[in-house]
């Protein structure tokens, strides 16, 4: 069964990231708004994918190759407020 959720709308200078994303675990979706005009929407991250079983994806710029990891929002967020 799924948990109800809902929708908090939260004024760009009236809010902690930290709190908002304790929202969004608790299954709530976060419209952030400035001037009364929704500006972002904070959801929950998916499981990430990863393309051929690899850990790197390989992209090709003007010739060169760049490998960059592929990080999810959720590795993302822990790297952000350190929480692991």
């Amino acid at each position: 069964m799924y948990a109800s959720s809902m929708t908090v709308t939260a004024e760009i200078g009236e809010s902690r990231l930290a709190e908002l994303v304790k929202q969004v675990q608790e299954g709530n979706e976060v419209v952030i708004t400035k001037d009364n005009r929704p500006v972002a929407k904070l959801v929950q991250a998916g499981e990430p994918k990863l393309h051929n079983g690899s850990a790197l994806r390989v992209r090709s710029l003007k010739g060169h190759r760049v490998l960059s990891p592929v990080i999810s929002q959720a590795e993302l967020a822990d790297e952000l407020f350190d929480r692991r």
